[in-house]
């Protein structure tokens, strides 16, 4: 089996989970750059961007074998409202939970993709990590998946329910 570094000191096989996870988060950062490539609309790249500054920490704490200790914000969202808009779309946006179809269009889309990559990152890192310290990536991961579910909702087009 191949033997890749999991740091400095640390040599693992190429198919451990931390391995898959860190391809994984790669794959999620490339997607993002990919979609705010092909758009023109400046406050969807920014938001995108966001999501993609917190990816690059998640990243740099994975690798660092760092503790992720901050909390998740994003679109000047906490982790709690986060947390809530995910789970009662209803009371905040007037519509009910997303059933993706094409009639979304692009944008909201390519984020619920996205969506789908956080959400793949986080299964991952469950099996990959055993101790406490890296359970805050998890959690991070997990409102990752939230925040982009919200995000969701801004670039629904009108009458989409």
């Amino acid at each position: 089996m191949t033997r890749t570094s999991l740091n400095a000191r640390v040599k693992i096989e190429k198919s451990h989970p931390v391995i898959e996870l860190r391809g994984k988060l790669d794959s999620l950062n490339a997607q993002i750059i990919l979609f705010q490539a092909g758009s023109h609309n400046d406050e969807y790249i920014n938001d995108l961007e966001q999501v993609r500054g917190v990816v690059n920490v998640i990243q740099k704490c994975e690798a660092g074998e760092k503790v992720f200790d901050g909390e998740l914000v994003l679109w000047e969202m906490s982790e709690g409202e986060l947390h809530e808009r995910s789970h009662n779309p209803m009371k905040y946006y007037g519509k009910g939970h997303i059933l993706p179809h094409y009639e979304m269009k692009r944008e909201a889309a390519e984020i619920n993709f996205l969506r789908t990559l956080a959400r793949e990152c986080e299964v991952i890192a469950c099996r990959a990590y055993d101790s406490n310290d890296r359970l805050k990536i998890i959690h991070a991961l997990n409102r990752l998946s939230s925040a982009l579910y919200v995000l969701t909702y801004k670039y629904l087009p009108e009458g989409y329910d």
